[in-house]
């Protein structure tokens, strides 16, 4: 099959289209963008486990992270622990306070004070929650510092993640164990 579109075609095809350079310059980067966003690895990005409040991000902290174990010296809470040569979080048995010694102990920058005191944690309450069943229990409700959990009309709970912190009191004040924190998803 021959094509009949000579050079004389182009031209007189290409003397109508205008071409801005806002347009030129958008369609020869959104290709290579949308190849590399699209060639890595997202597992990359989010964290595979809970890092002390004001964690830079996770490829970052990983690189800035020399394993000095200060951090975790300098908790008063004694809730970060080293597990294979990082700092890890357990709210288990004490919540974090926020109270920015971790981060005051860094001297990598694997903890900045520019980055939002946020543990990344979230609680998720399970179906066996009291608070479902009836309004009597609303532990997790009034220990929240900053009003993140709630109950609807329906007395079904509600987390909303952007006003969380993960600080664990809901867990911690939960004497039902019907709440557990797990990572934010990106």
């Amino acid at each position: 099959m021959s094509d009949s579109r000579d050079s004389s075609y182009y031209r007189a095809w290409m003397s109508t289209r205008t071409v801005t350079r806002r347009g030129l310059f958008r369609g020869l980067f959104a290709s290579g963008q949308r190849a590399v966003h699209q060639g890595m690895d997202s597992s990359l990005l989010q964290r595979q486990v809970a890092r002390p409040p004001q964690a830079i991000a996770e490829p970052l902290f990983l690189q800035a992270c020399n394993d000095c174990g200060a951090c975790s010296e300098a908790c008063p809470m004694g809730i970060i622990s080293i597990a294979d040569g990082k700092p890890e979080l357990a709210i288990d048995y004490a919540e974090c306070d926020f109270c920015g010694a971790c981060t005051h102990a860094c001297v990598t920058g694997a903890l900045d004070v520019s980055v939002v005191m946020d543990t990344g944690l979230r609680p998720i309450l399970s179906a066996g929650c009291l608070g479902r069943l009836d309004d009597l229990c609303r532990m997790c409700e009034i220990a929240c510092p900053l009003t993140a959990i709630f109950f609807n009309q329906q007395n079904q709970p509600v987390v909303d993640n952007t006003r969380c912190n993960g600080c664990g009191k809901c867990k911690l004040v939960c004497y039902h164990g019907d709440i557990d924190l797990s990572l934010l998803s990106l």
